[in-house]
């Protein structure tokens, strides 16, 4: 089973900001885009380590990783079996991130 590790401060940005590529080059959608959806289509599982962050924003959590329920692209039974989130900065971020994709997976399957 392969597990790709993606260290978001240091395989991406320490201060990665924005939800679009046009607010941010280091923004959600082009996390999203360029490394996470890549990792999960080519992997098993995918950990995401989420320390040595500095004051990441609620549009880039809610672009990034609601944007892959919002885009189609994956289930969330998938992302629950494939995407393994870690943080020891901050014991709340790891429940903040999933209600982006709770949120997102709400949202679709009510239409």
């Amino acid at each position: 089973m392969a597990n790709k590790i993606i260290d978001l401060s240091k395989d991406y940005s320490n201060a990665p900001a924005g939800r679009f590529r046009k607010d941010s080059n280091y923004s959600g959608e082009r996390f999203r885009e360029e490394l996470l959806i890549p990792a999960l289509r080519e992997n098993d599982t995918v950990t995401i380590i989420l320390d040595n962050l500095d004051g990441v924003g609620a549009s880039f959590w809610d672009e990034a990783f609601g944007g892959l329920i919002r885009d189609g692209k994956f289930s969330k039974e998938e992302l629950d079996r494939k995407l393994i989130l870690e943080c020891k900065d901050d014991i709340y971020l790891v429940g903040y991130i999933k209600s982006f994709i709770n949120e997102a997976y709400s949202i679709n399957s009510s239409r």
